[in-house]
């Protein structure tokens, strides 16, 4: 199962969207896998066995603990405490949700802080928070912040290859091949459904625009867990949305096509290998 796809997620990248939909469909006619119905037990770590995970990086809190709790957590949460905020998402991103979706509770949008102030979303960029609140710059998710694991060392794993993915990928090759069909719908639909979003319908929908309703669901579905950027550069849409975001919030546009499709060589390879070179690369 492994294997098989792995060798999906390689053929994507090629755009060989033929041996994709081979692929994902020899995974899912082995009956091993389906989505586990609640999004937001999915990531618990009383749950890392579950029949939706391919792949995981698994430990153990008692040998090989994670940090991934501390991590993801907020800072000043009354509940999830002592956690560091180091990884969050922008309210670009979190405002796309809608509100039905269960993924958008994956976050800590709003909370009365240990510090006394009630922290939020800013109602517009570069306002100034009346006395009591606080702006936050970003919105911490609580993914990986299982409020039901105190330990500081945590058990939880990390996703690699899920089952979601799978269906989303195979959603993907096949409108690529035929434009979009009824079967691509169903699988975008069966990831939806678990998390009570708005469904996609047939109707109206081209090449293209299922094509940017496809990555948007990967962004929802998949975010923190490592595939964002192969998504957006598969999608030829990695400097477009990656500059528009830095753009908006003033910051000079930072991605360049095609040096930044490829991460740089090692330099101390560079020095032994001649061949290589890292001059169209940044």
């Amino acid at each position: 199962m492994l294997a098989l796809t792995l060798l999906a997620k390689l053929y994507m990248r090629s755009h060989d969207w033929q041996k994709v939909v081979t692929l994902t469909q020899q995974v899912m006619a082995l009956n091993e896998y389906s989505l586990y119905p609640s999004y937001l037990g999915l990531f618990k770590e009383s749950n890392k066995w579950c029949s939706e995970n391919i792949f995981s990086s698994l430990s153990d809190a008692n040998t090989n603990g994670t940090e991934l709790l501390n991590h993801f957590g907020p800072i000043d949460h009354p509940v999830v405490q002592n956690r560091w905020q180091y990884y969050t998402v922008n309210w670009d991103f979190y405002n796309t949700f809608g509100d039905e979706d269960d993924r958008k509770k994956c976050f800590f949008p709003e909370f009365m802080g240990t510090d006394g102030l009630l922290h939020k979303q800013a109602p517009s960029l570069g306002a100034q928070p009346p006395a009591g609140e606080f702006y936050m710059p970003d919105v911490s998710t609580r993914k990986y912040a299982d409020d039901e694991t105190t330990t500081y060392y945590d058990g939880h794993s990390v996703n690699i290859l899920r089952y979601a993915d799978v269906l989303l990928s195979r959603a993907e090759a096949l409108n690529e091949i035929n434009g979009p069909t009824a079967e691509a719908i169903n699988l975008i639909n069966q990831v939806k459904g678990r998390s009570h979003a708005k469904l996609l319908v047939l109707t109206g929908l081209t090449k293209e625009s299922l094509r940017d309703a496809i990555l948007q669901e990967r962004g929802w579905e998949l975010f923190y867990e490592g595939k964002r950027r192969a998504d957006l550069i598969r999608m030829n849409k990695y400097d477009v949305l990656v500059n528009a975001y830095h753009l908006r919030v003033g910051e000079a546009a930072q991605i360049k096509m095609p040096q930044n499709k490829y991460y740089t060589y090692p330099q101390s390879q560079v020095n032994l290998n001649p061949k290589l070179s890292n001059a169209d690369r940044q």
